[in-house]
């Protein structure tokens, strides 16, 4: 008997609101019909017998009718609160979500037969679709300013070198870097838009890369970057270094390494790379002659916007999202990425597997 009022008690529970009030409404209906027909009909015939000499057909329909409307007007009343108090819920929550609050959320009890439950569930999805717009838009605003700089940078140095210059080979060979920066921030900013579209998996797409040329041409880039500052990039590559990846964020992933690196070794000095294999790995090591990074914080620096509190972060004017796009990339192509101090500078060192397969982020 248990079971069967335990199964009962679920059933109702249930229910959508609209069933659970109706319910209510048709058992007070009830009720209210067999206390007028047992308890006041026999005391209002009574009561009109003496004045009118019997009980009228008429006077029946009246006691029915008060008996009927009573009731509803009270369910009623309770039913357009409770409709009010849900739908005044909602609407301040809407109202919160246009004023930017992106965390506001509605209460949901995963009851799909109601109506209002389905309502809020559908809300909730819509609010987080809205944060997570707004996160993509601010993240893909920080990707482009942050890959712009290293472009914008050669480009100042090259501009300022073209107007010292008056040799027609020189000049040619700059008015070509200058060329090659422009189609190289096109591309950045159609690669970060790409990759935030529907076509974001197809600009991902794993192909053979010879890392051998593109750490020769990386190289080239920053010791040009460098060399108002007097400052070098040294290669030390073994031959036949090739693997399986996407080659867009391979040249995102060392072109921010490389940038950071330049950009704290001190003047005068240099930036070293090397790259071997290592098993089925292509190890490739980046080292500046900084100040190092706090050991406390060597796990940090590769969070997105962390930015060291030291002589490392205090001049460069960045957001921190260099090592962070870099350790992406790796990951992305089933590899890892750390760094330690050198002493002096940081040793920043990423491992990349032969033959990649690409992984969710």
């Amino acid at each position: 008997m248990s079971r069967e009022r335990s199964a009962i008690k679920n059933r109702l529970n249930g229910l959508p609101l609209f069933w659970k009030v109706y319910g209510f409404i048709v058992g007070l209906l009830i009720f209210v019909v067999a206390l007028a027909e047992f308890i006041l009909e026999p005391i209002a015939e009574k009561m009109l017998a003496g004045l009118y000499g019997g009980f009228q057909p008429w006077h029946e329909v009246v006691i029915w009718a008060v008996s009927i409307l009573i009731p509803s007007l009270a369910c009623g009343y309770v039913l357009s609160k409770i409709l009010s108090l849900k739908l005044g819920k909602m609407a301040k929550a809407a109202k919160a979500l246009a004023r930017g609050n992106l965390e506001i959320r509605l209460p949901v009890t995963n009851n799909e037969a109601d109506a209002f439950d389905v309502l809020a569930q559908t809300f909730n999805e819509m609010a987080l679709a809205i944060k997570t717009q707004r996160q993509y838009g601010r993240r893909l605003l920080a990707d482009i300013s942050h890959e712009l700089r290293s472009p914008l940078t050669r480009m100042s140095v090259a501009a300022g070198l073209l107007s010292r210059r008056h040799e027609p080979e020189e000049r040619e060979a700059l008015l070509r870097r200058l060329e090659k920066e422009l189609e190289r921030m096109n591309e950045l900013v159609s690669t970060l838009l790409l990759q935030g579209s529907d076509k974001g998996e197809a600009s991902r797409a794993m192909e053979p890369i010879g890392i051998n040329d593109l750490l020769l041409e990386l190289a080239d880039d920053f010791a040009f970057q460098g060399k108002t500052l007097q400052k070098d990039v040294l290669l030390d590559a073994a031959g036949g270094l090739t693997i399986y990846g996407n080659a867009a964020l391979l040249q995102r992933m060392l072109s921010n390494l490389l940038a950071n690196a330049v950009f704290y070794t001190p003047e005068h000095s240099t930036v070293d790379v090397t790259a071997r294999i290592d098993k089925e790995n292509v190890v490739i090591a980046i080292r500046d002659y900084g100040p190092g990074v706090p050991e406390e914080q060597l796990e940090e620096i590769f969070r997105a916007f962390y930015r060291v509190d030291s002589s490392r972060a205090r001049a460069s004017g960045g957001v921190g999202l260099g090592l962070a796009l870099a350790r992406e990339a790796a990951i992305h192509h089933g590899g890892n990425i750390v760094a330690r101090n050198a002493g002096p500078g940081l040793l920043v060192t990423v491992t990349l597997p032969l033959h990649a397969d690409a992984k969710d982020e």
